[in-house]
């Protein structure tokens, strides 16, 4: 199927008033558009329970809606299996609750525990990456990025590298990722709030929606590939219509 949008929505993190802000915008049209949410949908915003129930409903509802395993996620999981809900206790998994952790920990638990174990379950069957061509272009959805260096990447890499895939990835597949805030890449600015179109085949949507000024953002990547095609630099402007950002 040919898709007329392909979207991604960056890192969300609890911030649910946003993100169906953002929902309505996009407009997402089951019949044209494909969309990848790219993962860390908890941990350090207000509602993280009701963005994963958001979330889940829309993957639920639409085939072509897809959501991917971030490292929060990642890092929740392994508090749970070593903790459980019950009482917070310190050890090496408490990583999670110093990035975030003690907001979901305190919704999770008060959850009936049936509607607890059903949103652990989609958490845990989140896939690390969704992969598609369009057009002659293969497109490859992933949290964090790939290694560089390996041709066999592990969930390591996939939900946790920075600066060595920013820095070095050179291939001809379009990577599009989350993960690291766009205010931090090439420098920390705070005002760099907007997706960031990299010229070494790179798209980042993670607009930092937890920072001060941060947003959740959605790219289009057929807009950006077809505008891409003309074999010229891109304008701010042409950039700009590339992606929907929440207010």
């Amino acid at each position: 199927m040919t898709f007329r949008r392909i979207l991604a929505v960056g890192d969300i993190h609890g911030n649910a008033d946003q993100l169906r802000a953002l929902w309505k915008k996009i407009a997402f049209d089951e019949r044209t558009d494909l969309l990848v949410f790219l993962g860390d949908y908890i941990d350090r915003g207000a509602a993280p329970v009701d963005v994963l129930r958001f979330v889940r409903a829309q993957v639920e509802r639409y085939e072509n809606v897809h959501a991917l395993y971030g490292n929060h996620e990642a890092m929740m999981l392994g508090y749970l299996r070593e903790y459980g809900l019950g009482r917070t206790l310190r050890g090496h998994f408490d990583i999670w609750l110093m990035n975030g952790g003690k907001v979901t920990k305190k919704q999770f638990a008060a959850l009936p525990a049936e509607e607890s174990e059903e949103l652990l379950a989609f958490v845990k069957a989140r896939p690390l990456y969704f992969r598609m061509t369009h057009g002659a272009q293969s497109i490859l959805f992933v949290h964090a990025g790939v290694n560089p260096r390996r041709a066999k990447q592990t969930s390591q890499d996939l939900l946790w590298i920075r600066e060595d895939f920013f820095d070095n990835y050179s291939g001809t597949e379009l990577i599009i990722v989350g993960h690291t805030p766009t205010q931090s890449i090439g420098g920390r600015d705070m005002s760099r709030n907007v997706p960031l179109f990299l010229p070494n085949n790179i798209i980042a949507c993670d607009t930092g929606s937890f920072l001060p000024g941060g947003r959740i953002s959605c790219v289009d990547a057929a807009h950006y590939l077809a505008l891409r095609g003309a074999g010229r630099k891109l304008t701010e402007t042409e950039l700009a219509s590339c992606y929907i950002q929440s207010a």
